[in-house]
């Protein structure tokens, strides 16, 4: 579908996903993609197919810019890569990040399993264990041909782009700017209804949480008729969204801090006890769960960088408690 003039949105399908698909942008002058979807056959078949509508295919594409580093816009990469030499342009936190997850994908049962214990999820250690084996693949890195860095220009033919580096959702995460268009493709810094998966694991050393508020401001305010995200559908109000993105996490922190004065300590109990929009704790299953924990880490993590909480570890185990 043309959503601007010489600019292209491509449904890229996920099975087993509520999302159905991540959104794939075709630049069509410059011969390149933002992002690229899911690995697997039916993936690339349906992105091969709406590039032949635009009388083109996979092996001529030129480049593809990656907005971040997850599967579902980056895994058909390799796909495209067998069929023709297409550059790839991230981030330059996306290759240090890549290496980061090498190293920790090494143990990562154990990250896992250690992790389960200090967020207060041990009573789920004989449930992981049955997963024990799924870990033992080595990751393999995917070759990264250019590194930008914040503000950078992209002068591709036809188009002009402005590098946004926007942590949060993940550390490397770009938002790209057509300031002549007045596009924001905002990958899933930005999304129009649900609120982007913002996490922190106990093997990292970051405040995800305050990163993203940061990044919203750094877009809420830039001339922009029409956004672009990786998912659900494009949006031209930009900072209204963001506006509601702040008051969703303004109320969560409340939450936790409501959660911390009714006896709450660690971060599974904080996170039994905050509304989830996806469905209540007691019925999410136990992979849900730790997403759900993790998310709840993360803005205990940014509640403590703001001295509102204590954080200690007592019988291994992380307690937090209102200052």
């Amino acid at each position: 579908m043309q959503v601007a003039d010489g600019v292209h949105q491509f449904k890229v399908p996920m099975r087993h996903n509520p999302l159905g698909y991540t959104y794939s942008y075709y630049l069509k002058e410059a011969e390149t993609l933002i992002d690229a979807g899911i690995p697997g056959w039916d993936a690339y078949s349906a992105l091969e197919k709406q590039l032949q509508e635009q009388d083109t295919h996979v092996k001529d594409l030129e480049r593809i810019i990656i907005t971040h580093m997850h599967n579902d816009h980056v895994g058909l990469i390799e796909y495209i890569r067998e069929r023709g030499a297409v550059e790839t342009i991230a981030h330059r936190i996306a290759e240090e990040h890549q290496q980061a997850q090498i190293k920790w994908y090494k143990d990562m049962y154990r990250n896992i399993s250690e992790e389960l214990q200090l967020l207060g999820g041990g009573s789920f250690q004989q449930f992981l264990s049955r997963f024990e084996h799924a870990f033992r693949e080595d990751p393999k890195p995917l070759r990264l041909d250019k590194l930008v860095e914040d503000d950078a220009a992209l002068d591709l033919p036809g188009v002009k782009l402005r590098v946004i580096w926007t942590p949060g959702h993940a550390a490397e995460h770009i938002c790209l700017h057509d300031a002549e268009r007045r596009i924001l493709f905002s990958g899933d810094h930005v999304l129009p209804k649900i609120t982007s998966h913002v996490s922190e694991h106990t093997w990292e050393k970051r405040d995800p949480l305050g990163d993203y508020l940061n990044s919203l401001i750094k877009v809420r305010d830039l001339p922009v008729d029409l956004t672009l995200p990786g998912h659900e559908h494009s949006f031209t109000s930009l900072p209204d969204r963001v506006s509601q993105l702040f008051k969703h996490h303004e109320a969560r922190l409340v939450e936790v801090k409501e959660a911390l004065k009714g006896g709450k300590s660690t971060v599974f109990d904080v996170a039994s006890a905050i509304h989830w929009d996806s469905r209540p704790w007691l019925i999410m299953d136990f992979w849900t769960k730790r997403m759900a924990a993790t998310e709840t880490y993360a803005h205990l993590v940014y509640l403590r960088n703001k001295s509102e909480i204590r954080e200690e570890v007592i019988d291994g185990v992380l307690r937090y408690s209102l200052a």
